[in-house]
């Protein structure tokens, strides 16, 4: 066996426990990443879903003024709009905040309430709370539905949505 043959089989065998190493630690870190976020992984059920039917879409939102809040609505009655707003609320990945540590929350939520029609009560309600443990808690009935929905795109989802009932981006007084 000359010097040349030995060194290259010594390169080989490294070569292949770092590669089986390198596919150990890869199986390892999804496996634990999936393990982190078992809600994100799960499916949503009907009760998770803001359900079609909304003629009427409401979005109130505190307005920080110097003596308090004042509170503003926005009543959209646009199809089209209603039913994207519905979409990207659905789009929403499940993300139970219930048992994290969350900062201090110093943002007031927003909520975006769908009736039938402007004489019913709303049947759903989605309440968007941007700081803290951001999160979309969803309200069926008056009853709160866990797990919340959020994700990553919690923040630019909202933003959107925000833009679909006031184009200016900004609430309406």
């Amino acid at each position: 066996m000359n010097s040349a043959s030995g060194s290259s089989r010594k390169v080989t065998t490294r070569r292949g426990s770092f590669l089986r190493a390198t596919a150990v630690v890869a199986s390892l870190a999804a496996t634990l990443a999936l393990a982190a976020t078992p809600a994100l992984a799960a499916t949503k059920s009907a009760r998770e879903l803001v359900p079609a039917g909304a003629h009427v879409l409401y979005w109130e939102y505190p307005m920080p003024v110097a003596s308090g809040t004042i509170d503003g609505t926005v009543t959209v009655k646009n199809q089209v709009i209603i039913n994207e707003v519905r979409a990207l609320i659905n789009a929403l990945p499940l993300s139970n905040t219930l048992h994290r540590a969350c900062p201090d929350d110093m943002m007031l939520p927003e909520t975006i309430s769908f009736a039938a029609s402007t004489r019913s009560a709303p049947f759903t309600r989605v309440v968007f709370q941007l700081g803290g443990c951001p999160s979309a808690e969803v309200i069926q009935h008056g009853k709160v539905v866990l797990p919340t929905l959020g994700g990553p795109n919690l923040s630019s989802t909202y933003s959107k949505i925000e833009h679909l009932i006031s184009p200016n981006g900004q609430p309406l007084a």
